[in-house]
């Protein structure tokens, strides 16, 4: 009997994803969970596997099709058996929503689309790109952002990483300076609601990885029970996994807080936007040598200027700077 290889749920609120590509043509034979296609959801790519031994007899959607949660992509079924009527089934629902679709999103008349010129490429906002926007705007609408900055002194955080030989990063020092912070002050490991706020008893730090096919905010879940060396493996690990476009629905779950490095391309300092349903968010500059006063005399210190936006909905802006201060402490305290 034939199966219906479908759009599953991702593990988000996603109900909409876009086909980036076929790892097997039509008439090939497939195998019980081989990856067979590949989804780009709002949050990241996911291989579908195959449902059953067989043949896969008939492709119903193409690369670059957005497709939707619970949708049929393609049927599997023996190499001789009859699909037929399955496939005229699937192919007549299929285009009596598409044609609600067309209707719905249709163009008034008199108003002809603008003609397609070399001179501009056109980025379709899907997927990851689309997610970003939403989760942006949403952020700026319902949060009321506050900012405060501070400056961390980092020699010694610079010799604990040159001592471990290259075993631990700045970026690890950081993550475990955060979510020892957020012990302390528990309101920015937090998210609400219009009646509640909920304040998690667990670290799991969200980091902001920028990549070709988008912004990604993969999760080191547990952070606060993990040595320097397990943060910089599973920030490496999750990293490469970003870049790839492999990361799957529960390496980005769960983040309690966001840490944003943009130091990495220079800037000195920025004003991050808090990604929901997180309260706060990190953001962490270019480290830089500068003339800093230090028991009276000017001294040349690698310093880096370090921010936290948050919800002032929820969070006093005193939380966030000795919230902020405490990062600094932690970055300044490395032996």
């Amino acid at each position: 009997m034939p199966e219906e290889l479908k759009v599953p749920q991702t593990g988000y609120e996603d109900t909409q994803a876009t086909l980036v590509e076929w790892l097997k043509e039509e008439g090939d034979a497939v195998f019980r969970e081989e990856n067979i296609v590949v989804l780009e959801t709002q949050k990241t790519s996911v291989e579908l596997p195959c449902p059953t031994d067989g043949y896969l007899r008939k492709i119903l959607a193409e690369k670059g099709d957005e497709v939707v949660m619970g949708q049929t992509l393609a049927i599997i079924g023996g190499k001789d058996e009859d699909i037929e009527e399955l496939v005229n089934s699937l192919m007549a629902t299929a285009k009596g929503g598409a044609e609600t679709a067309t209707s719905a999103a249709a163009a008034p008349a008199g108003k002809p689309a603008p003609a397609a010129s070399d001179a501009v490429e056109i980025i379709p906002l899907t997927g990851v790109r689309k997610a970003m926007a939403d989760n942006m705007l949403k952020s700026r609408q319902t949060a009321a952002h506050g900012t405060t900055f501070n400056e961390a002194d980092l020699t010694h955080a610079l010799a604990a990483v040159k001592a471990s030989e290259k075993r631990i990063s700045v970026t690890a020092l950081i993550v475990k300076a955060v979510a020892n912070a957020l012990k302390a002050f528990p309101l920015l490991n937090s998210s609400s609601s219009d009646t509640e706020i909920r304040i998690k008893k667990y670290y799991n730090i969200s980091m902001a990885v920028n990549t070709d096919k988008g912004l990604f905010t993969p999760v080191i879940k547990q952070a606060d029970l993990k040595s320097l060396e397990e943060i910089n493996g599973e920030m490496t690990r999750l990293g490469d996994l970003a870049e790839k476009g492999k990361l799957s629905p529960g390496d980005m779950e769960d983040g309690t807080l966001t840490i944003s490095n943009a130091g990495r391309f220079g800037s000195l300092f920025f004003v991050p936007i808090i990604n929901q349903p997180q309260s706060a968010i990190l953001g962490v500059g270019t480290i830089a040598k500068r003339p800093v006063v230090l028991n009276d005399q000017i001294v040349i210190r690698p310093m880096v200027y370090i921010c936290v936006s948050y919800d002032h909905r929820i969070i006093p802006g005193a939380i966030a700077q000795q919230f902020l201060a405490k990062v600094k402490h932690g970055l300044e305290e490395v032996r």
